[in-house]
């Protein structure tokens, strides 16, 4: 998955992967925090800056990077080894990364001002089926991002939504030995967010004039959606654009009056439709 200001070329191949003399003009070095060794990324300020405008700013700005290389403290190799493939155009293994993994990814395509990865991250976490093995590590992962806003509301989603429809698999976890002290606490947090009462979401607005929803501005009228009162419009109006109606029902009949005048004349629902959208 790509931005769609990115070059629409096989970059990876084409100064990657085959040149015979790389043409790299930066590098990013990433220390691994576990056992200190340190390992390095290379890539082209002009492909970078093409594809995030973070980027662009950086190399080519009023005030420009210097360092080469640059050291990177805030992400993974593997991260931002997936990261720049993207800005090759090459398509990232979504599917393929944990839920710590997709973390950092948002994070980077965030930091960068990616949209479209973002979204194809988001995506995925939505898209993708829930286990009991994987609930409590998804969960760890939310709470570790809660500063990533829709990415953690993401997963908590998919988290509780398990909880909530896979109830006693879930509680199987708290008879495993092997769960341990923190997931445990993981585990009820979850529970207690799954059980959280929700708000209520407010019900979809109702025509002020039609009474339906969806509106039924510029609908034809009918025995069905009738209603007492409605401002409606008939094809005769178009000659006459400060022309209102209302329409009622009398003896069985829907008949209309000229600004609710007192001469009335039946319908004809084929030229009569709905006029919403003002007072009446």
């Amino acid at each position: 998955m790509t931005d769609p200001n990115i070059q629409n070329i096989d970059l990876m191949a084409g100064i990657c992967d085959i040149s015979p003399n790389p043409t790299y003009d930066i590098s990013f070095t990433f220390v691994d925090q576990t056992t200190g060794e340190t390992s390095e990324l290379f890539a082209h300020k002009l492909v970078l800056a093409c594809g995030s405008p973070v980027f662009m700013r950086q190399f080519y700005g009023e005030i420009k990077e210097q360092k080469n290389p640059i050291p990177v403290e805030d992400s993974s190799s593997d991260a931002f080894k997936f990261f720049l493939d993207t800005l090759y155009n090459k398509k990232p293994p979504l599917k393929h990364m944990d839920f710590q993994l997709l973390g950092k990814m948002y994070y980077l395509a965030d930091k960068y001002l990616l949209e479209l990865l973002k979204d194809s991250v988001i995506q995925e976490v939505s898209s993708r089926k829930m286990v009991t093995e994987k609930v409590i590590e998804a969960a760890q992962v939310a709470e570790l991002n809660v500063h990533l806003e829709k990415f953690s509301s993401a997963v908590f989603h998919k988290c509780t939504s398990f909880v909530r429809d896979n109830p006693e698999s879930v509680l199987q976890i708290f008879d495993n030995e092997e769960a341990g002290e923190e997931r445990s606490y993981t585990l009820h947090r979850l529970m207690a967010r799954t059980n959280r009462t929700e708000p209520k979401q407010p019900p979809p607005p109702v025509c002020d004039n039609c009474k339906h929803e969806p509106c039924l501005h510029g609908e034809v009228l009918t025995e069905n959606n009738f209603v007492v009162g409605a401002l409606i419009w008939h094809i005769s109006d178009l000659s006459f654009p400060g022309l209102r109606r209302t329409i009622r029902k009398i003896d069985g009949h829907f008949v209309y009056s000229y600004n609710q005048a007192v001469n009335e004349t039946h319908a004809e629902f084929t030229f009569v439709k709905y006029k919403c959208g003002e007072n009446k």
